[in-house]
């Protein structure tokens, strides 16, 4: 029997990377005991309640689903993960590819009689690790209420922490945060003041050099002028994210640690950054930070040479803009020459031909890039063809069926009403010749449902009129599938689409002179793309 391990601690310190170490060799012990062969071990220090950010845990999953072994080996039930859904996801996919699970704590097999009692353990667990974390979260914000200590990390860049948790400054790091308040007060931007480090042979305390963003994210720190402010964020357990509180519940605390720079200096060099970057005032309090995704290209391009990301640029050519994507270390520091300290020498991209070059890859030999794109997969599990115009026509043919459904509801719509209003007129002619009701009423009413009912009518026909259809001709359909498949086989709409969802399967686009490494979600690198260029 071919077996694999998981193994998992709860926390990153010192001792649990012990207890992670025995964890392991117990389970290699298990395996040994029992004469299987290893085949495999899914190893991992990082903690959490859910599955989101475990690559060992992401790659236990998606190995589930070949044929490499058949049983997984654990410690126990929370060593895979504390969340019910999550729990039943996992034992889903083990169940269904005729896979086995196997607690060597307990000395047995997951068996499908277990589901209720298993599922009652997952949730005490999850309950148990959102008791946990409502505590903690608490802890925090009381510390932080009564300011008897001072949130902030050991390695912030200038200050010292004390054994007994008081902050005194690096005088020579203090230094530097005090020049680059200076150069941005003067006028100078992030970049440029990066550069102006970088040849003093000014860098941070782990070599790198100073980026842009570090010294923006610096200069905005209100802890340089000797204001602490907290309860800024907390970890939401239900979302898996840490949340940014509301400002009236941030617990500001001023002079209360040593001030690296005056106030004055301060508000000098933050107002530079406010009038570089635009900003009207009513948007003064905004966090900035990483790029969320502005561009969808945004945080995938990785330079395969230094490690840094690309940056989209803009330039103007003629009348025309050329966007590019470069190096940040190149944008920051330029071209890497001899005798000089810093620099890449990395190509850029023209992102309209980069995209082309996605797109043009064989659907076919890439289908599973786009496996939670259901219309592929079911594509791809039926043997149809995957061809641009075998999607376009099946797309067609779902809108077509679609609107043909809404027609037929519409038409069934209006039968009703007018039936109902034809009803109500005769009503009104019976108590009309009854008696009950006087002759002005009556031609009011009636005159009131004829409109009513020629209104209900004359809607369909509006309808076709705006898009320049015959319902006549048409059988009652616009022609709105021709106009649709038209516009797909103009556009490539659904190349485009399919660059996206290859997109979203893909983690990094490791950059080089030469090639393209595209990298899957897990860290597992598919497929290397050579380039021409024409890219660059």
């Amino acid at each position: 029997m071919r077996a694999v391990i998981y193994c998992r601690c709860s926390t990153e310190e010192e001792c649990q990377r012990d207890a992670l170490i025995r964890q392991a060799a117990e389970a290699r012990e298990c395996v040994r005991r029992l004469n299987w062969s290893l085949e495999d071990e899914y190893i991992e220090s990082r903690s959490g309640t859910s599955t989101r950010g475990r690559e060992q845990y992401q790659r236990l999953f998606a190995d589930l689903l070949r044929d490499r072994f058949e049983i997984v080996v654990i410690k126990s039930q929370d060593r895979l993960m504390r969340n019910t859904r999550d729990w039943y996801i996992f034992i889903d996919r083990l169940v269904t590819s005729g896979k086995q699970l196997y607690l060597y704590l307990e000395n047995r097999f997951y068996n499908k009689d277990d589901a209720l009692i298993t599922g009652i353990k997952a949730i005490l667990a999850e309950e148990y690790s959102r008791e946990l974390s409502r505590k903690i979260n608490n802890a925090h914000r009381n510390r932080q209420k009564t300011g008897s200590a001072l949130m902030l990390t050991s390695n912030t860049y200038g200050f010292r922490k004390m054994p007994d948790k008081s902050l005194v400054l690096v005088e020579e790091e203090a230094a530097v945060k005090r020049k680059m308040y200076e150069l941005c007060a003067a006028g100078l931007g992030s970049r440029r003041i990066s550069r102006i480090l970088l040849e003093e042979g000014i860098r941070k305390r782990n070599g790198n050099p100073f980026s842009d963003s570090d010294i923006r994210r610096m200069i905005r720190n209100p802890i340089n002028k000797g204001t602490v402010v907290m309860n800024r964020k907390h970890y939401d357990f239900d979302t898996r994210k840490t949340v940014k509180n509301p400002e009236e519940q941030f617990f500001i605390y001023e002079k209360c640690i040593p001030a690296i720079v005056p106030e004055e200096l301060w508000e000098a060099a933050n107002r530079e950054i406010d009038r570089r970057r635009n900003i009207p005032e009513e948007r003064e309090n905004v966090e900035y930070g990483r790029n969320k995704g502005k561009y969808t290209l945004s945080g995938k391009l990785v330079c395969g040479l230094c490690g840094a990301p690309f940056y989209r640029t803009t330039r103007r050519r003629k009348k025309d803009l050329v966007h590019e994507w470069k190096c940040r270390t190149y944008l920051e520091q330029g071209r890497k020459k001899e005798g000089r300290t810093g620099g890449c020498e990395n190509i850029h991209l023209k992102e309209p031909v980069l995209f082309s070059v996605l797109e043009n890859m064989d659907l076919e030999e890439h289908v599973f890039f786009a496996e939670a794109n259901s219309s592929l997969r079911l594509s791809a599990e039926s043997g149809s063809s995957l061809s641009e115009p075998a999607l376009i026509e099946a797309f067609v043919q779902i809108m077509k069926e679609c609107l043909e459904e809404q027609e037929k509801s519409a038409r069934k719509n209006l039968e009703q009403t007018e039936k109902k209003i034809k009803h109500q007129q005769r009503l009104l002619l019976d108590k009309y010749l009854e008696g009950i009701i006087e002759e002005p009423v009556f031609r009011e009413k009636q005159y009131e449902l004829q409109r009513k009912l020629e209104k209900r009518i004359q809607k369909p026909v509006e309808r076709a009129e705006k898009h320049g259809q015959n319902l006549v001709q048409n059988n009652g359909v616009p022609d709105r599938p021709g106009q649709i498949r038209q516009f797909l086989e103009q556009d490539h709409s659904i190349s485009k689409a399919c660059t996206l969802c290859l997109l979203e399967e893909i983690e990094k686009i490791r950059v080089y002179p030469d090639r393209l490494e595209l990298v899957q979600k897990g860290g597992k690198s598919i497929i290397a793309v050579k380039i021409s260029h024409m890219l660059y």
